[in-house]
């Protein structure tokens, strides 16, 4: 009797732990609501944004800007007839300034030295890592930067405020092929 029942048991708890279990709704829903008035935040800053270098782009109509598919916009100042550009391992010396919408240099009081970096291997803002892959050794460009590339939400914790798109001047020195 003892064996039955024990038996009976067993397969009693067998056949409940193959039951499908349900998945528990969140219970906390305002995350849902927080992530969301996120996303609308983010959209309408990068609306306005795109509004803003749109403006310069027409009154600089002189220039040619080329729309990147990384969401920034650049020109060439100054050409190269190399056709070297850095590609991921590559070693390279850049010089970069920073400037906001209306032209200002934020950082004018730095003096300008030569950066090295290695393409994809080293944090940097994804603005830079972006941009220098588009320019050849000895070019320098003019690039619109959205804030989401730049210093995002949290700006620089100097000079450069939450959400500032910015204007960056890169030139690029040299690239060596560490690969």
């Amino acid at each position: 009797m003892k064996k039955n029942f024990f038996f009976i048991l067993i397969n009693i708890f067998i056949i409940k732990g193959c039951d499908q279990t349900k998945p528990r709704e969140p219970v906390n829903s305002e995350e849902k609501s927080f992530l969301n008035q996120s996303v609308s935040r983010n959209i309408d800053i990068q609306k306005k944004e795109k509004k803003i270098f749109l403006k310069i782009i027409q009154k600089d109509s002189k220039s040619k800007y080329i729309v990147s598919n990384k969401g920034f916009w650049f020109k060439i100042l100054k050409p190269s007839k190399n056709n070297l550009k850095p590609k991921l391992g590559d070693k390279v010396e850049f010089i970069y300034n920073i400037f906001d919408i209306k032209g200002n240099d934020i950082y004018e009081d730095d003096n300008l030295k030569p950066i090295s970096y290695i393409v994809d291997k080293e944090e940097i803002i994804p603005a830079l890592r972006f941009a220098i892959k588009e320019l050849k050794v000895g070019e320098n460009g003019s690039f619109l930067i959205p804030s989401f590339l730049g210093y995002g939400y949290q700006g620089d914790g100097e000079k450069i405020i939450s959400n500032q798109p910015l204007i960056m001047e890169i030139n690029l020195i040299s690239l060596t092929n560490i690969n």
